[in-house]
């Protein structure tokens, strides 16, 4: 929460905006990011189920909580914890992107970060939304609100970043619309 505040108080300057021909350039940098940003999600679940003491374990690629009895605001924050993982690694690697001069490797790696930001945020939309073990259903056991609603909430700023990293002279207001909704996002999460 606190380094989302941060990236919101910096000032909006713009990187130029990443295209797929860059990938070419340095594919395994972009990879390299992807799977980094997966891995921030996964390890967001597991560092917070850890801080309430809670064991995890795999089950394929999916994170579960062998014999944990949550509460809901538990169930709420371990749950999300992916989303809020992938939320602050990408504001950092979009504003690492705006703040430096990149180098290929770079700016195909933050890129990498952002897709994968952007693409686990896809899944959840689709295919995974409605997972017995997933995110979005631990979310809405916890709330009560819908896994459609949520997936709604969760594809903000994933919208919002993505015109953030492919968009040209991207207004001043999506970034800061951005970094709100997942400041909303965290100070619901950890006041539920």
């Amino acid at each position: 929460m606190v380094l989302l505040i941060f990236t919101s108080t910096s000032g909006y300057s713009f990187a130029e905006s990443w295209e797929l021909s860059r990938f070419k350039k340095n594919s395994g940098a972009f990879l390299a990011g992807f799977f980094s940003g997966y891995a921030a999600h996964e390890l967001g679940h597991i560092i917070v189920a850890d801080a309430f003491g809670f064991e995890t374990d795999f089950d394929g690629l999916t994170i579960i909580y062998p014999g944990a009895i949550m509460t809901d605001a538990e169930r709420l924050q371990v749950s999300s914890a992916g989303f809020q993982a992938q939320w602050l690694v990408s504001e950092l690697a979009l504003r690492y992107r705006k703040d430096r001069k990149l180098t290929d490797f770079s700016d195909n790696y933050n890129a990498g970060l952002v897709g994968a930001h952007l693409a686990i945020t896809a899944a959840y939309m689709t295919f995974l939304r409605n997972h017995e073990d997933g995110d979005l259903q631990g979310m809405s056991e916890a709330t009560g609100i819908s896994n459609d609603k949520l997936a709604v909430f969760v594809a903000i700023p994933a919208l919002l970043d993505t015109w953030r990293l492919f968009g040209k002279n991207v207004p001043e207001w999506v970034p800061a619309l951005s970094v709100a909704t997942k400041g909303i996002g965290v100070t619901m999460i950890w006041t539920f």
